[in-house]
């Protein structure tokens, strides 16, 4: 009985049709964190009426566009209940709603206004039973209609998840499944399975009117009886399951553990495992958006959006060796093709019916395939070969060839056939082999391609391109890169354009008048060397093939090439990945057969089988790429809501940037804008991906802001344009009135100036010159005496009495101008290896010598240091005398490559040299050095502060003085460390000891033998 009524029964119960439909075939996109979103738990997703996809995660919700997550947390909004969010859903009218671990909020997606509910426990299940009625599940059932809260009393058990589905609504208790009566208000229970009281139930699905139950145990469903049982023939028993969903095209979708199953309608289930995902995620919801994409939402792994795809990837049934060399289609419409290790036909089934092996083939690749009346060349690694139908064996056509590479067999306009690749160019004709008259002036004899157009013929080779007329060879390209290139592909088209792909240098054109053009990535060329090209004439649509995607550009499109650059239609992308798939490399292969039109479908040979296009492929016929205004960002931020047509600017707001956005899910960073500001801007802004414009110091008045969108393949012409008009308001003192007001007055005051100027005139100038005169030369006086104070003062200021060095005042004003100076030529000072150090020097046992020998002695030993230390420094440099008898040496524009070696030999000399007293005596002393640089060498290291590296430099003089004395010490970072891990400068030595016990950070420690000061006495 159980089997009779399982859901999942009836769906095994279809056969597979002649051409299955696969899941694989579905493209797919995936973002996580890295691209901004707010957690890479998501939980819930949903659409608003704008087209923007809403993310609820752990850690917010993030709006997305296509391009950027724009991320809304409870920090920034108090009415958003909590940064947990378990359940999203628009309603009727636009509204989002939001169910978190910590009650309910209400989004507003136009204004980005945010309602909270009195409902203060978690969210489970949120539904609309009726328009403008929401059902919330939470510790009981409520209802929120004209945005009162109430209670549905006769549900009085916490619910986990409810459903609506016409008249009625189901939902889970913790001991039953019931379904509820609205206009009844009638419920019908039915017990729950012991299992299930005990555990989770994540979704409540209703399909061909059955009742399905996604749990933490397993697959249920409601079956004729009453009874809530258990169907496992599509899962595993007691797999976890997450998600039921059922979408437009009438596909069914399950998410349980690591796997994610779904079958097309009247097809057999299909399963995409962890393994083939590339990771292991719990898709904790499904959606379908507006234009029938499928989203999954991971429950550790972002968001992902599948979509049908445009693009079929055949392996084929029964082929061993998934790399394919070559592609051709026989005489009887058949597609062959020829893997690294076989040779063999696949049919539009995927089905690989093998004719040869490798114990034929060897390990040889077949680049090239002709076909004679009774039998097949094939042009091979080792030589010229032929094979016949039927057989299981080949010959060799050509003993001359015999060991050397052959890279084509193209028909010969003369009679016969062209033969060429590694030994040069021949010709076959009338059963003979015969070399081509000009290899020898050919450059490189390993002839790449050919291409025979009655009149003249154009040969490649690994270097060069060659034109053959009249029985005179001409090398083309001279003076371009084109003359030693590396030809891989030729295109003669019908009106003589010639098209040359070559592997290191783009793509070349020749237009029929004998210009020439070159593209490569600057002016458009999309990926790579052009491997293969097709002329599809029925649809006037030049096919390209690379070593990395596809691309297209229309036949019409081709003379604009001479001024403009390549706007190509990109088909498949390096980037583009299947589900269930890694992103494919394509598209490879050997020789001429490396593209083929077979049922009306374009064929590619690539690394794992073959790709196959709809030559009638196009892309959605009528995206909705129409920019969408967001906000303007001035001193405070104004919203722009959908169909806003004017926005009126507060008086002083005069600099602001606006926010523009286009929806694309799939390929959002090959939108391109322009925009521009009438009645400021003369022309448009070209703002390429950009997705802001800027305007600072607006003069006063109306002015209309227009942006467009197009793709990178289309021309402005087909652009998409949203416009606003904003207004920005005069000042009172912008006014006329203000200007008069200001005119008079201006005219009264001139009037009673010029009266006292006529009066007073030669009185006051004679006065005011003489007082000029007198004054002038008492504030020269004052400013020379008061220069002469200030230079002894600041002498007296910064310098140490004592030693005539810097001291710690000057050190503290003048280190943070050496940091910015270093800061405004970063770029070019770590370029040349160079930074700011910091080396901190103390005198080991220097209070002995004073208790020893006397205060005059210290002074006398501290002043002959002074003078070694300054004397062992560049001009640039500058020695502080930062305590006692600790010195800090401050090295500028320093490389850091030597830095190591000039701490130990400063360390050297000190101990080294022995240093008169004034009684007479010679003593030698020791010293302990630590020192730290700028930048720290980290990730994010120039973010630091210079007093972390000044800090860090006493820590490793202090680690010098634990480890006995007398050495030299750095601290030395791991290069996964980042300048984040010192956020919190009051706790750096906590930090640093993690660092240190973690194994990210050591000392570099150089040590002596002895420590303290050495009297001349103990010498020997």
């Amino acid at each position: 009985m159980i089997l009779r009524w399982c859901w999942i029964c009836l769906l095994f119960s279809f056969s597979l049709q002649a051409i299955e439909r696969s899941l694989h075939d579905y493209d797919i996109k995936h973002w996580d964190s890295s691209d901004g979103l707010a957690s890479n738990s998501v939980r819930a997703l949903t659409q608003d009426q704008q087209g923007y996809i809403w993310a609820g995660t752990l850690y917010g919700l993030s709006r997305f566009d296509g391009y950027r997550f724009d991320t809304f947390t409870s920090q920034q909004y108090r009415q958003l209940a909590s940064n947990a969010i378990n359940q999203l859903m628009t309603d009727s009218q636009g509204l989002i709603w939001i169910g978190t671990k910590s009650g309910l909020s209400r989004l507003n997606p136009n204004t980005l206004s945010f309602e909270r509910f009195n409902i203060l426990s978690e969210v489970t299940a949120i539904a609309e039973v009726r328009p403008g009625e929401i059902w919330i599940a939470a510790e009981q059932l409520f209802r929120i209609q004209a945005g009162q809260v109430s209670r549905i009393s006769p549900v009085r058990q916490p619910v986990r998840q409810l459903r609506s589905s016409g008249d009625y609504v189901w939902l889970t208790t913790t001991e039953h499944l019931i379904r509820y009566e609205l206009e009844s208000g009638q419920m019908q229970r039915y017990l729950l399975p012991r299992e299930l009281q005990q555990n989770p139930i994540y979704d409540i699905a209703l399909t061909d009117s059955q009742v399905h139950l996604a749990t933490e145990v397993g697959f249920y469903h409601l079956n004729s009886d009453g009874e809530v049982v258990r169907c496992d023939q599509l899962l595993q028993e007691y797999m976890a399951t997450y998600r039921i969903f059922r979408d437009s095209r009438g596909s069914d979708w399950i998410s349980s553990y690591s796997r994610l199953h779904q079958r097309h309608q009247g097809h057999a289930w299909q399963q995409i495992s962890a393994t083939e995902l590339g990771s292991s995620p719990w898709f904790y919801d499904i959606f379908e958006d507006k234009d029938n994409n499928i989203w999954l939402a991971s429950f550790s792994d972002g968001i992902f959006r599948a979509s049908p795809g445009h693009v079929r990837r055949v392996v084929g049934e029964g082929q061993t060796d998934p790399v394919v060399r070559s592609l051709a289609v026989t005489p009887e419409q058949r597609l062959l093709i020829a893997t690294q290790s076989s040779l063999g036909y696949l049919s539009h089934q995927g089905h690989f019916q093998p004719l040869l092996d490798q114990q034929v083939l060897g390990s040889q690749s077949i680049h090239d395939i002709h076909f004679a009346d009774d039998s097949w060349w094939l042009a091979m690694d080792n030589g010229l070969f032929r094979y016949e139908p039927g057989t299981e064996h080949i010959s060799s056509l050509a003993s001359e060839l015999d060991g050397s590479t052959v890279r084509f067999v193209q028909p010969r306009h003369a009679g016969g056939l062209w033969v060429g690749g590694a030994a040069g160019l021949f010709f076959w004709q009338d059963q003979q082999l015969r070399p081509f008259a000009f290899n020898r002036e050919l450059e490189s004899r390993h002839v790449t391609t050919i291409r025979d157009q009655n009149w003249y013929q154009v040969i490649g080779t690994t270097r060069g391109l060659y034109q053959l007329q009249q029985q005179r060879l001409q090398r083309l390209g001279i003076g371009s890169p084109l003359y030693n290139s590396y030809i891989i592909s030729l295109l003669v088209l019908p009106d003589e354009t010639l098209l040359i792909g070559t592997f290191d240098d783009g793509l070349f054109v020749r237009f029929p008048n004998g210009e020439w053009r070159q593209f490569d990535n600057s002016n458009g060329l999309p990926y790579g060397p052009v491997v293969a090209m097709l002329l599809d004439e029925q649809q006037e649509q030049l096919w390209f093939s690379t070593l990395k995607g596809v691309f297209r550009l229309p036949l019409s499109s081709l003379s604009l090439l001479k001024q403009d650059p390549l706007q190509a239609e990109q088909i498949l992308t390096p980037y583009q990945r299947q589900l269930g798939n890694t992103p494919g490399r394509c598209c490879n292969g050997a020789g001429h057969s490396k593209l083929v039109l077979w049922q009306d479908q374009l064929w590619f040979p690539t690394l794992q089988g073959v790709v196959a296009i709809d030559r009638f492929f196009q892309r959605r016929n009528d995206p909705d790429f129409r920019p969408l205004l967001q906000q303007i960002v001035g001193q405070r931020s104004y919203l722009l809501q959908a169909q806003q047509q004017r926005q009126v600017l507060p008086v002083n707001e005069r600099s602001f940037t606006i926010h523009y956005t286009a929806l694309d899910f799939f390929n959002a960073t090959s939108l391109q804008f322009r925009y521009r500001l009438r009645g400021f801007d003369k022309s448009w802004q070209q703002a390429a991906s950009r997705r802001e414009a800027i305007y600072t110091n607006l003069p006063p008045g109306h002015y209309y802001f227009e942006v467009q969108v197009r793709q990178q393949n289309q021309s402005w012409a087909e652009a998409q344009s949203s416009q606003i008009e904003l207004v920005v308001p005069r000042r009172f003192d912008e006014t006329w009135m203000y200007q008069v007001l200001w005119f008079a007055l201006l005219g009264l005051i001139l009037s009673g100036v010029f009266w006292l100027v006529r009066r007073n005139n030669q009185q006051q100038q004679l006065a005011l010159s003489r007082l000029v005169r007198q004054r002038t030369q008492e504030l020269e006086n004052s400013n020379n005496r008061l220069n002469e104070l200030n230079a002894q003062l600041g002498q007296l200021v910064h310098k140490d009495t004592l030693t005539g060095l810097r001291n710690r005042r000057f050190l503290f004003e003048q280190l943070p101008k050496d940091i910015e100076h270093y800061q405004r030529n970063r770029l070019s000072l770590q370029q040349q290896g160079k930074c700011v150090a910091l080396i901190h020097l103390d005198l080991d046992g220097f209070k002995s010598i004073n208790d020893q020998y006397g205060q005059s002695a210290g002074d006398s030993l501290l002043q002959q240091i002074s003078a070694l230390l300054l004397r062992e420094t560049r001009g640039s440099d500058y020695v502080v005398r930062y305590a006692g008898e600790e010195f800090l040496l401050v090295l500028r524009d320093i490389d850091i490559s030597i830095l190591w070696d000039f701490a130990n030999k400063l360390h050297a000399l000190v101990g080294s040299t022995r240093y008169p007293l004034p009684d007479g005596q010679r003593i030698q002393l020791t010293c302990s050095v630590g020192y730290s640089v700028y930048p720290l060498q980290l990730i994010g290291g120039q973010l630091m502060n210079w007093e972390l590296s000044l800090q860090l430099a006493e820590m490793a003089l202090y680690r010098v003085k634990h480890e006995g004395k007398d050495g030299v010490a750095t601290l030395v970072f791991d290069g996964r460390v980042d300048a984040f891990e010192f956020e919190e400068s009051m706790h750096i030595e906590a930090q640093i000891e993690q660092l240190l016990s973690e194994g990210l950070a050591q000392f570099k420690i150089q040590a002596a033998n002895h420590q303290g000061p050495i009297s001349e006495t103990d010498v020997p």
